[in-house]
């Protein structure tokens, strides 16, 4: 393991904590750009006809996401842009994440991912995944 002591503010210790963990579950170097990427939160609510995954997505279009699921793992992927149009602007402070991203949850259950359906609606992307249903 390795201590990093740059800067020890809250973004940097952060970014610490999130290496030591990367380091001893090995799981590789983080770096402050890897550390920072954008991972959508997500509820996991289950009904009785199966599950629905509420996720945070503020500034995708439902065209940028990929939705899978593989035995009982939903991954979703995809992007999200941060479009300015003005190109003079210095930026001072950067909180808010670009690019690709990807997110995978093991669910409780077997579902029918042929019968999954997603909606985006005000930011937030709701996917319903029925449970599988057992064939006599």
């Amino acid at each position: 393991m390795t201590w990093r002591h740059e800067n020890l503010g809250f973004p940097s210790l952060r970014l610490e904590v999130e290496a030591l963990f990367s380091d001893v579950l090995g799981l590789g170097r983080t770096t402050a750009a890897a550390a920072s990427r954008w991972l959508p939160s997500l509820d996991l609510l289950e009904g009785t006809d199966g599950y629905v995954v509420e996720m945070d997505m503020p500034g995708v279009s439902l065209k940028d996401l990929s939705i899978s699921v593989a035995g009982r793992r939903l991954t979703l992927s995809g992007k999200r842009e941060i479009v300015r149009d003005f190109s003079a602007a210095r930026i001072r402070v950067r909180e808010r994440w670009s690019g690709a991203f990807s997110r995978s949850i093991e669910l409780p259950g077997p579902v029918d991912g042929e019968r999954l359906t997603a909606t985006l609606q005000e930011g937030i992307l709701r996917i319903l995944l029925p449970r599988q249903r057992l064939v006599p």
